[in-house]
């Protein structure tokens, strides 16, 4: 893509060219009903006035006057719209092009009574003044006139291009963003893959063949997430597939050592979490909780509906905060943490703590309540 950027770029500030924030039926409709309510507010004005002066008031010249005025100079509106579009007064061209809009401004007082008083003389019964005398008498007024409808074109200009920076700025950060959840997601593959791998290269000097299948589930379960670039919300019951091959992988190591409870609501398996949020909290909870105690271990998961919160918890029953200090400073839950973050905001909540008494750990995750099946298709849209 090429970075130069065109001359209406650069008069603002950067931006891609910016339709005009207008059709252009509208501004001459807006136009013509702006100054046939002028029209008849001067004629009714002009007629009060000589009604309470004993002023007979004559009524078809009042009219014609006062049409041809207004309507003569609704016809310059789309001009004036489009200049100020094409020519916006702004910080780094307000003399310029300012000094542009008012020399239109003037030229188009001198075209409006050079082709309105040839008319009015024609129409208007009595004399009416030459083309000169209507300018010198006139000008300052419509040049007034003209110059507000150059303000009402400049607010819906600027109003248009802060909508397009919000709309830029909004886009710039959503990539950012998704590039920075990108970066934290991809982080888990290598750091799971390596203690995977690590646990295979020691179990198969004890047992090749379950290091051999502990190595085939792997691929599989890696398989199954790289069927998912780019995506980074699954539901809750996608995403406990997932763990049951990583499960599978552990069992083969832990073999009977390994108990895993299960309690997820029939509510709680369509909502929405982050892609390979669980794996990270079971594998610390294997490493640091079950494969540090002696003899069997319970791995406990649990995900309900609290109001409008989510609630996830994943327990052991290892070590604990006695074996050692709370475990919060490991990539697992430093890279889901990050993720919570950039993915909800403040609207997120991890906390550990021990699981008993005894011992034990548990890491609670709350974060909002969304089923999978009331949002919108994503991929459909974006096809």
């Amino acid at each position: 893509m090429s970075t130069t950027l065109t001359s209406f770029e650069r008069r603002n500030g950067g931006l891609p060219h910016v339709p005009p924030p207008w059709k252009w039926r509208w501004v001459w409709a807006g136009a013509f009903a702006a100054y046939t309510v002028f029209i008849i507010l001067t004629v009714l004005q002009n007629a009060v006035f000589a009604s309470r002066s004993g002023t007979p008031i004559g009524w078809y010249n009042l009219i014609v006057n006062r049409a041809l005025e207004e309507y003569s100079c609704a016809l310059f509106v789309p001009a004036l719209f489009w200049l100020v579009h094409r020519f916006p007064i702004d910080r780094r061209h307000w003399f310029a092009h300012g000094a542009l809009l008012l020399t239109a401004s003037v030229v188009f007082v001198i075209v409006k009574y050079a082709v309105m008083q040839p008319v009015s003389a024609l129409l208007v019964r009595g004399p009416t003044d030459s083309v000169g005398a209507a300018i010198l008498s006139n000008i300052v007024a419509v040049l007034f006139d003209f110059w507000g409808v150059i303000g009402v074109a400049h607010a819906l200009e600027y109003y248009q291009r802060a909508r397009e920076r919000d709309r830029t700025a909004l886009q710039l950060r959503a990539q950012l963003s998704r590039a920075q959840l990108d970066a934290l997601q991809s982080q888990l593959h290598p750091h799971f893959l390596f203690n995977t791998l690590h646990a295979a290269s020691t179990l198969m000097h004890r047992d090749v063949d379950g290091a051999e299948a502990m190595l085939t589930q792997l691929a599989d379960l890696l398989r199954a997430t790289l069927r998912r670039p780019g995506t980074h919300e699954i539901p809750l019951e996608e995403e406990m597939a997932l763990l049951d091959r990583y499960l599978a992988i552990m069992r083969t190591r832990f073999r009977d050592r390994l108990t895993v409870d299960r309690v997820v609501a029939d509510e709680a398996g369509d909502a929405l979490v982050p892609l390979f949020l669980l794996q990270p909290l079971v594998e610390n909870a294997l490493e640091h909780g079950i494969a540090r105690r002696p003899g069997a271990g319970r791995l406990e998961l649990c995900a309900e509906r609290v109001g409008t919160w989510l609630r996830i918890s994943v327990a052991d029953d290892g070590p604990g905060f006695s074996g050692g200090p709370a475990r919060d400073d490991g990539v697992g839950l430093a890279n889901t943490r990050a993720r919570l973050e950039e993915l909800y905001g403040d609207a997120q909540c991890l906390t550990i703590e021990p699981s008993s008494p005894a011992g034990g750990t548990r890491v609670i995750i709350e974060l909002p309540f969304r089923p999978a099946s009331a949002q919108p298709d994503t991929a459909a849209a974006e096809a």
